[in-house]
């Protein structure tokens, strides 16, 4: 149940201790245990913690810069476990985490949000009408979540009872230090937050912003704290005062919560063909002023527009879990920023070639180069065919970097001796997969009905094609590339492969049918 870590807590204790330990201690700690979750009562001595502040970027003398890694007691992390389950039981078994929350939930992934969001962006785009997608972001959103409001809102979802008076035992009275180069601090009671690092930490999250999709009528798509709101019209104008208003509501919600929106940090992006013109002297604001207060023009901020033809480069897409989108879904800004990344691992394999043995390579192969291209490949591959191929030649460069072969060789026999697939089978096996668990009903239930089959469409009509995902009508061309229209239609390309239901062995069928064949014996 635990991971395996050397990281101690404050009482010098790892996990790896405790598990080669385990038959010592599992009796005691399983009374100890049993009497917490029948009283309702935390043990004070688990409630210490340690955090170490982990930089994430910009600079290192802005405390804001830094992400709080909370270490709690190795005990405490047993006992949080088990709640976890329990609580994450019955979160999942009452369907009550908002259907489009992703993140720190089973089979819910970011290329799950991402899809999402592309899907409603290229149905509006198709419709020929504008999409703004608001990218909000949170100041220390663990950190700054109250407890009393907390609580609150787990009795809401059913936590009642002998549970919630565990829950406010378990968050009351905690105290922590924070080591910085191995030196502790004085000791702080906490009166707020929920803590990264530990078990629990993430779903108490997701309980307490699960409400917030109910504050605006725009389509909120989350993971974890990253929220995007999306909404879509013909006219433009219109729309964004739409947004304006929704962006009111939520700064209500912010406030009622005790929560913080960083409005430096939160972005917008206009969607649209490049045929249809925006207009640059539209603005977006975000008005922080509570109704039946006096009016504070200092509480109306400006939100910045992400846009191809922004003067600062870096403006001119956004990075949201992982991938750079850019106003016109033509990917190329992301594109590059890949190309850049996979650049740098062939420099890494490039150096490393003649010290390391080919086993040792291929393992840096798949670490630092494979390990991106397999990140949400059905949302970077919606890019042109220039681009992946591009993206390809990077990958030839790398396989023959690996296998010592020479600068012009032909790459076919090495990708099938390595056993590694080519770009272009990578792409064709992500989208057979996902649309796997469409057909077979495993994907999150936020998919239902998004891609319907033919047999779903027309029940009273036997057809031959009864299996076949029907696929929408494409307006423009850019839809052919996106999701909603280039997943059914790749799942409709399987042939046979189809009714392998299993996913296990849909995906090893799959995956030797794109092998290439053996070359004929002389």
């Amino acid at each position: 149940m635990l991971v395996s870590k050397s990281s101690t807590d404050l009482d010098g204790i790892s996990s790896k201790l405790l598990k080669a330990i385990r038959s010592e201690i599992e009796a005691p700690l399983a009374h100890i245990f049993n009497l917490s979750l029948t009283t309702g009562i935390f043990p004070h001595k688990l409630k210490t913690s340690k955090v170490i502040p982990i930089h994430k970027a910009g600079d290192h003398t802005n405390c804001d810069n830094y992400r709080p890694i909370t270490i709690v007691n190795a005990f405490s992390k047993i006992l949080e476990k088990i709640v976890y389950y329990k609580l994450t039981h019955h979160l999942e078994i009452n369907k009550l985490i908002h259907e489009h929350q992703y993140g720190f939930q089973r089979n819910r992934s970011t290329e799950h949000a991402l899809l999402q969001i592309l899907n409603t962006i290229s149905t509006a785009l198709n419709d020929k009408k504008y999409c703004v997608g608001i990218f909000l972001d949170l100041k220390k959103a663990f950190d700054t979540v109250p407890h009393d409001i907390l609580l609150k809102k787990l009795e809401k979802l059913g936590i009642t009872n002998t549970a919630l008076l565990w829950f406010k035992s378990y968050l009351s009275n905690r105290t922590q230090k924070v080591e910085v180069n191995g030196t502790l601090s004085d000791s702080k009671e906490l009166n707020m937050s929920v803590f990264q690092g530990t078990g629990l930490g993430p779903t108490l999250f997701l309980c307490y912003i699960n409400d917030l999709p109910n504050a605006t009528d725009l389509l909120s798509i989350l993971f974890a704290d990253d929220t995007t709101g999306l909404d879509s019209d013909l006219n433009l104008p219109a729309l964004m005062l739409r947004i304006r208003t929704e962006l009111s509501k939520l700064a209500l919600w912010f406030q009622a919560n005790k929560m913080s929106l960083n409005v430096k940090k939160t972005k917008y992006i206009i969607f649209h063909v490049p045929s249809k013109p925006v207009d640059p002297n539209l603005t977006l604001e975000i008005d922080e002023n509570l109704p039946g207060n006096v009016h504070d023009p200092n509480l109306i901020t400006t939100v910045e527009r992400i846009h191809s033809k922004h003067p600062d480069y870096n403006s001119q897409a956004f990075k949201l879990l992982g991938i750079y989108l850019d106003e016109h879904l033509n990917f190329n800004y992301n594109t590059a920023k890949l190309s850049s990344k996979l650049s740098r691992a062939c420099f890494f394999l490039n150096r490393t070639k003649h010290v390391l043995s080919p086993k040792a390579l291929k393992t840096l192969y798949t670490s630092f180069f494979h390990s991106h291209l397999l990140y949400c490949t059905n949302i970077y591959s919606c890019t042109s065919q220039a681009n992946i191929t591009s993206l390809f030649k990077q990958q030839k460069k790398a396989i023959r970097i690996i296998s010592g072969s020479q600068y012009l060789d032909h790459t076919a026999p090495l990708f099938k001796k390595l056993g590694i697939l080519p770009l272009e089978s990578i792409i064709t096996q992500a989208k057979a997969t996902f649309m796997h668990s469409i057909y077979y009903e495993y994907a999150p239930p936020s998919f239902t009905n998004t891609w319907t089959t033919q047999a779903q469409l027309h029940p009273e009509l036997n057809l031959r094609n009864a299996n076949d995902f029907y696929l929408p009508f494409p307006r423009i061309e850019l839809y052919k590339k996106l999701p909603l229209y280039s997943l059914p239609l790749a799942w409709n390309n399987l042939g046979d492969l189809c009714f392998q239901h299993n996913r296990y062995t849909f995906r090893t069928a799959h995956y030797n049918s794109l092998q290439p064949p053996e070359p004929p014996e002389a």
